[in-house]
């Protein structure tokens, strides 16, 4: 699978208007990106014909529709198609018409070793990845978010234990002891310390942004979990 990390996308086009595409190409929109969206029910175009650049009713696995919309012509292709099979055709039809990068949306693990084998550069199971975020909110009381970068790391925010107040990050040994790396500090909430040194003195109502190996960091929260 190709990583995102690095790559400067401002043309997308989104094929498939269901809840995770509207909300994907309107957020893209609201970035400042230059989006086509792409759906056969005309309601779904309606509801966001105005939220983005363009809009376009249409069999989005149509091949004739595919090469008229230049959809080579985009920085990353969009497939959220609910259906299946329809997913797996759109994504193959666009490899065949040279699309430049491919995200695509699968329901399920065994749909997204199909859409990486047939060439998707990058696929997401949203309620998987969901699920999986919210469990680890609810086993970790100090977690505040995570994203994971790919399938070995993660970055977590973490809330700092009162009993970690008025020490540093050397006097913890977080790095040496725990094998993470704290890559900035929420100072009360609103003071942003980037690249944190040594020498950086924890408050108790501070937020860690940390990285590390997933096991790395797993260790790292259920031992904080311990902590007052």
């Amino acid at each position: 699978m190709v990583n995102m990390i690095g790559k400067n996308f401002e043309q997308f086009a989104v094929l498939g208007l269901g809840r995770f595409g509207s909300e994907i190409a309107v957020a893209l929109s609201g970035g400042g990106k230059e989006v086509l969206a792409v759906d056969v029910a005309e309601d779904r175009i309606q509801a966001v014909s105005s939220l983005v650049t363009h809009a376009v009713t249409a069999d989005a696995t149509d091949e004739h529709v595919l090469k008229a919309i230049e959809i080579s012509s985009f920085d990353a292709v969009i497939v959220a198609i609910g259906d299946v099979e329809a997913s797996v055709l759109a994504t193959v039809t666009l490899k065949e018409l040279g699309a430049n990068y491919i995200v695509a949306k699968a329901s399920n693990d065994k749909h997204k070793r199909v859409l990486e084998k047939i060439g998707a550069d990058y696929v997401i199971v949203p309620e998987a990845e969901m699920a999986h975020k919210l469990a680890n909110r609810l086993m970790n009381k100090r977690l505040n978010d995570l994203m994971e970068v790919n399938d070995k790391y993660s970055i977590v925010e973490i809330a700092v234990p009162e009993a970690w107040s008025g020490k540093s990050l050397i006097e913890l040994g977080v790095r040496n002891r725990f094998r993470v790396n704290v890559i900035l500090v929420l100072a009360g909430g609103e003071d942003v310390i980037s690249s944190p040194g040594g020498d950086t003195v924890l408050g108790g109502s501070d937020h860690m942004l940390v990285g590390g190996n997933n096991e790395d960091i797993l260790k790292f929260t259920k031992y904080l979990n311990k902590l007052k």
